[in-house]
């Protein structure tokens, strides 16, 4: 069935400018230093984003960035021994190297990215908030908005945030206090990854405190980042009972059906 969307299209390029910028980085470098630089140039381009996947995998516990991880040290070790084999040494033993390694890796990144477990799920989370909101017009507010209280121990929060984090839910912040969820959109992941903490003004959260109250914060980018202008009361008290939610089902162990009911969306990888 046809599901009109809340949310207007993505048309951010946000995940378009490090691959760009790899691109023309290499590319001046061969055109100014010549192509063993641009390699090695490469080289360093593919370790250094090794690094950062390895971050995430530490940071979210998220497993299938493993697979982006060795591809991309396996990249940055070709493209590092690429000016030995393809101009002083045999070029068919480097590109039979390259071609094993690529193609099983490139054929399961692609099935992570097929089945979602390589993407951030915050314009689901945005959606999926906005499905019960048929109200309009009440006006942005800044404010902070307490949406309840949950009976969940501090044991049962930590272990709904080790679940958000490791299936890409929402970034997780966890202080003596609290836990602050942040929906994260694809492409924009780069911005949360080194933040020491979730609850700033520019920021979407939902934070669970360990006495119970659960409060909310939409910014206003996400919140014009809808159609229409929905009630704001209304879309935080719906974004902060999904998370309370999702933790009951997460505490029954059905943490799968959080899973399915962002997947019945349909919404592409990228988005």
């Amino acid at each position: 069935m046809f599901q009109t969307r809340k949310l207007k299209q993505d048309r951010s390029i946000g995940g378009l400018i490090i691959p760009m910028g790899v691109i023309l980085s290499v590319v001046l470098s061969m055109f100014f230093f010549g192509p063993a630089t641009g390699f090695i140039v490469l080289a360093a381009i593919f370790w250094a984003a090794a690094l950062y996947s390895l971050y995430i995998i530490v940071r979210t516990g998220n497993s299938g960035h493993l697979a982006i991880f060795l591809f991309q040290s396996f990249a940055g070790l070709m493209s590092f021994l690429a000016p030995d084999y393809m101009f002083d040494g045999d070029f068919q033993t480097w590109k039979f190297a390259w071609i094993l390694g690529v193609v099983p890796f490139g054929m399961l990144i692609v099935y992570l990215a097929a089945t979602k477990r390589i993407k951030w799920r915050g314009r689901e989370i945005f959606e999926l908030a906005a499905e019960s909101v048929e109200e309009t017009g009440n006006g942005y507010t800044p404010r902070p908005r307490p949406v309840g209280r949950v009976e969940f121990s501090k044991q049962e929060i930590m272990a709904f945030a080790r679940f958000c984090a490791r299936n890409l839910i929402a970034a997780v912040y966890v202080s003596p206090r609290q836990v602050t969820f942040v929906p994260v959109k694809m492409g924009s992941e780069y911005t949360f990854m080194f933040r020491s903490g979730g609850a700033h003004q520019e920021t979407t959260w939902i934070s669970f405190d360990f006495d119970g109250d659960v409060s909310v914060h939409i910014a206003q980018k996400d919140y014009l980042d809808y159609t229409e202008p929905l009630a704001f009361d209304k879309l935080c008290e719906s974004l902060g009972q999904l998370f309370i939610e999702f933790a009951g089902m997460h505490q029954r162990g059905e943490g799968v059906r959080i899973i399915d009911r962002m997947d019945a969306l349909r919404m592409s990888y990228f988005s």
